[in-house]
């Protein structure tokens, strides 16, 4: 059945309504979907090119009346895709059955015609999280052997995550910790999409007018709390021979992953440091332009998963996640956002958040192994991820 679809200006607000929905934030960009008119559900190798199959079916069928006079208006989707082919946890793409996009001082709502079921039973939750199934002396161990890995193998770079654990007794309302996440760092991109939350500092894709932008990260260090010693880390990460080695592997799998999907491809030629409230990365820019025909998801499909979250070579990084990693990213460090009908979209890398699990949150953090790694400084690194969930679901604001 063809998806019967209104879009008119609304009045942009500044009170976010974030309860019960599913978002996708960056500083005056909103995009807030409530309920679900139609959803895609895919897993395994092909996942991805299945969800784009299914969303240019809906695109064919669509009857968009857009009553808004924004020409950039369109029908939305949102997507959460799996880290792993491997999981047991179901990439999805769906559109919401009202849709509401503010972007600076232009605001267009998205209605599917037909009955309205939205979710009004979900319970906030805030507190504290615990060590998960990766305890602080197991994930030291396995860095220990990521290292040995690198001597007995061809791999040069492996991301191991870690977790930490929430029980809930119901679906939760994130409406608290995601309007935190999105005032505390506004400018990376608070998400809560399928079963996904956070506020990823990192942007995977971004299409437009058919030029492809990403944010490559890789490399990090906590902020100082006094101005020069703030620099001086800054300045030290950004000569740290082992983040640099880090940054390089990253930005060279994304340039060769979007090469066979782009008429060109260009990347900073040097990293600079991004500063976040709680931690300095290193990042570079890379920009593109989609040869004709190419879709956003296209691209995707090859890109994921890219060396910033997995490793270099991949195939030997994802065997080695498998093997030391005891629990299912599911959406972690996955693509996360929003495609437009008219071919926009943007893709973030889903980070700095965690999963919804049946009677528990688990938020994860990953660091990039190589030849420099220290166990020690590693753990360190995951913690100083962890500040932003901690902060999110404190019971009083930190």
């Amino acid at each position: 059945m063809a998806l019967k679809v209104i879009i008119r200006e609304v009045i942009v607000s500044d009170q976010l309504e974030l309860a019960g929905s599913s978002v996708f934030l960056r500083n005056d960009q909103q995009i807030i979907g409530t309920g679900r008119a139609i959803q895609i559900a895919a897993r395994g190798k092909n996942r991805v090119a299945e969800l784009a199959a299914g969303w240019k079916e809906i695109l064919a069928t669509a009857e968009i009346d857009n009553q808004s006079g924004i020409s950039s208006a369109g029908l939305i989707a949102l997507t959460s895709i799996t880290f792993s082919e491997n999981s047991s946890q179901d990439s999805v793409l769906y559109v919401p059955m009202i849709t509401k996009v503010y972007r600076g001082e232009v605001g267009f709502e998205v209605i599917i015609e037909g009955p309205k079921t939205l979710e009004n039973d979900l319970q906030p939750v805030l507190g504290s999280f615990q060590d998960g199934s990766f305890t602080s002396d197991a994930f030291r161990s396995a860095v220990g052997q990521s290292l040995e890995a690198f001597s007995a193998t061809d791999l040069e770079k492996v991301v191991i995550g870690r977790d930490l654990l929430m029980p809930i007794d119901s679906r939760p309302n994130l409406a608290i910790p995601l309007k935190r996440l999105h005032d505390r760092y506004p400018d990376c991109w608070t998400y809560a999409v399928g079963d996904v939350f956070g506020a990823s500092p990192e942007l995977l894709l971004r299409a437009q007018k058919g030029e492809v932008s990403a944010r490559v990260l890789a490399g990090t260090a906590g902020r100082g709390t006094d101005p020069d010693v703030d620099r001086a880390i800054s300045e030290g990460l950004a000569h740290s021979q082992k983040n640099r080695h880090e940054h390089e592997f990253a930005v060279n799998s994304m340039v060769q992953a979007l090469q066979p999907f782009c008429d060109f491809v260009q990347a900073d030629s040097e990293p600079f440091s991004l500063a976040l409230p709680d931690l300095w990365h290193l990042a570079t820019d890379v920009k593109g332009e989609l040869r004709d025909g190419v879709t956003l998801l296209d691209a995707i499909a090859e890109l994921h998963p890219t060396a910033a979250v997995a490793g270099t070579p991949t195939q030997l990084a994802e065997l080695l996640i498998d093997e030391l990693e005891p629990f299912d990213r599911a959406g972690y460090a996955g693509p996360v956002g929003w495609l437009s009908s008219n071919g926009d979209g943007e893709l973030a890398i889903a980070l700095r958040g965690g999963i919804i699990e049946p009677n528990q949150i688990r938020a994860i953090a990953g660091c990039g192994i190589v030849s420099e790694s220290d166990p020690e400084a590693e753990l360190a690194e995951t913690e100083l991820k962890f500040k932003a969930v901690r902060y999110a679901f404190a019971a009083e604001s930190l």
